[in-house]
């Protein structure tokens, strides 16, 4: 399924009419670690480097009551370029090029906090999208879990700095053959191929009701 597509059913999530009040926004850029995918024959392993993204979030803030007070609906989108090799058991290491990795998730987070500084954790679901710009290379689209921890900080009411770390975990399942371009690598050994993000944003509401 194209990426088009995934993020056109993420968002058709969010036509639903929401109780929250706040409309938080939140671009951020980071630092992604390599990725290590096994296989019988070898090992994937990327290499990690710069991701940007997006979160878009609702919910009541300090203004709601019981569970709801700081706990916020949110639908994330992530993008990563990074390089990729192949390292076979005992043999050569083998490049193959650049690799697109997006991340496409809804969840939910819960603060606790007291309006300038909110401690939060969260956990997603959604799909990674597993992009080789060789033309010739195979794409992958995995079911994904996720799960956060972060700081935010409020400079104002209004607009903020945050703090995150998620780990992703794409499932592969047993005996999932792996190919690339012309040629294959062997069946998947793995059932997750968890990897970590390291990001900070700004994040802004972008309503008068907080």
């Amino acid at each position: 399924m194209r990426l088009s597509t995934w993020i056109a059913f993420a968002l058709l999530l969010f036509t639903i009419p929401l109780t929250g009040q706040i409309f938080q926004f939140n671009p951020y850029i980071g630092h992604q670690l390599p990725m290590p995918m096994y296989t019988y024959n070898g090992k994937f392993n990327t290499d990690g480097g710069t991701n940007y993204g997006v979160n878009v979030a609702w919910g009541s803030g300090l203004s709601g009551g019981g569970f709801s007070e700081n706990a916020f609906l949110e639908l994330q989108y992530n993008y990563h370029k990074t390089g990729m090799r192949y390292s076979f058991y005992g043999g050569d290491i083998e490049d193959l090029g650049d690799l697109a990795i997006h991340n496409i998730l809804v969840g939910g987070h819960k603060g606790i906090g007291n309006g300038s500084f909110e401690t939060y954790g969260g956990v997603y679901l959604g799909v990674t999208i597993f992009d080789p710009l060789d033309p010739d290379a195979f794409g992958y689209t995995r079911f994904t879990m996720a799960v956060n921890a972060g700081l935010k900080y409020y400079a104002t009411p209004k607009v903020g700095l945050r703090l995150n770390a998620q780990l992703y975990m794409p499932f592969w399942g047993s005996s999932y053959y792996f190919g690339w371009g012309y040629g294959g690598y062997g069946t998947i050994s793995t059932l997750v191929s968890p990897y970590m993000n390291f990001d900070v944003g700004i994040f802004v509401h972008l309503d008068n009701s907080y």
